[in-house]
């Protein structure tokens, strides 16, 4: 019998306001009181540093990025520098890890089948690389990702450039790797595919990847409690 998975469909987000509901709902795993859960969101536009990350990869003074209303946040993620902006669908599984019998490098490699399969139904040829974290299309990075595995339940996860400009990108060496670009969805099929399309496709192929059954969930009563 498959075990379901909640999934919250928060649409557009404030990055703290994602994470303190991230941390309600890894309570909520770790104690039992679900068996998991999917965040699935767009971030306003800000700059995410992972716990160990190098500052020194963002590119533009912190005045010039508080004026333009881009917040800067270091997170307890792993990973360097990336951009969150609207237009990237951006998915927060929160797992135990455990049950699942994953260990987290196994977890991490599903994670990324599940954008390659994506990426796949809409003819974008993505990969994975060993040498850098995320998936790629040639040279450039489509999607990033960053997670944490805390009391054996994982937290954060992908970033899919479906139709964001990217422009918060030149702000930063994205994920510190200096010789490689970044795009989007929308720039390598000509025209941008329905974000909504994208996380459709996107769930059913995390459900078919890691033999989980989903079920979606009323997002105000999540946003009640936090």
């Amino acid at each position: 019998m498959q075990r379901s998975l909640d999934v919250f469909d928060c649409a557009l987000l404030p990055y703290g306001k994602a994470l303190e509901i991230q941390h309600q709902l890894h309570r909520e795993v770790r104690e039992g009181q679900r068996f998991g859960a999917i965040m699935m969101l767009q971030h306003q536009p800000v700059l995410t540093l992972g716990k160990n990350a190098d500052a020194g990869l963002v590119l533009t003074q912190p005045e010039s990025l508080e004026a333009a209303g881009i917040e800067v946040v270091t997170t307890d993620r792993g990973g360097e520098v990336t951009a969150h902006e609207p237009g990237q669908l951006v998915v927060y599984p929160i797992l135990p890890l455990h049950e699942l019998r994953l260990p987290p490098k196994r977890y991490v490699d599903r994670l990324l089948e599940t954008v390659i399969l994506t990426l796949q139904h809409f003819g974008i040829a993505g990969r994975s690389d060993p040498d850098y974290p995320g998936v790629w299309v040639g040279r450039d990075k489509i999607c990033a990702i960053g997670i944490r595995v805390k009391e054996r339940v994982s937290l954060h996860g992908i970033a899919l450039n479906v139709v964001n400009d990217l422009k918060l990108f030149r702000l930063i060496v994205p994920c510190g790797i200096r010789e490689r670009g970044v795009t989007s969805m929308e720039n390598l099929l000509g025209s941008g595919p329905d974000l909504s399309d994208v996380t459709r496709v996107w769930l059913q192929k995390f459900s078919e990847v890691m033999d989980l059954s989903v079920k979606i969930q009323t997002v105000d009563k999540l946003m009640r409690n936090p």
